[in-house]
């Protein structure tokens, strides 16, 4: 089994993931859900973090929409950002969150 669990985070704006911690059987497919509200053209991202690790930036909504087998979606219509993957690994056992801005940094752009 992989073990997923998800935060999110709250800048005035809000984030809303799915909240449960997700066991997934290895070779299944994942998706992990990210809602928000938010005024204006926000930009999305998905992190990873591994234990004992620094937080990874996976996705993000401006560029770079697939790493490692995940890929993540920006719907704005439905203003969510959800991120899926079709066959879990054990190597993506960790914590996930999906977090938003007003601003880009060029740095962000490429994990």
């Amino acid at each position: 089994n992989i073990f997923f669990t998800f935060t999110g985070r709250n800048n005035a704006q809000s984030i809303n993931q799915t909240s449960a911690p997700r066991l997934v059987l290895q070779g299944a497919r994942v998706v992990l859900e990210c809602t928000y509200t938010y005024t204006g053209s926000p930009y999305l991202y998905w992190y990873v973090q591994h234990p004992g690790k620094a937080p990874l930036l996976l996705v993000n909504s401006i560029g770079q929409k697939e790493h490692n087998g995940f890929s993540a979606e920006h719907d704005q219509k439905n203003a969510s950002f959800h991120m899926g993957k079709a066959k879990a690994e054990l190597t993506d056992s960790g914590l996930y969150f999906c977090a938003v801005s007003d601003t880009v940094n060029k740095s962000t752009l490429h994990p």
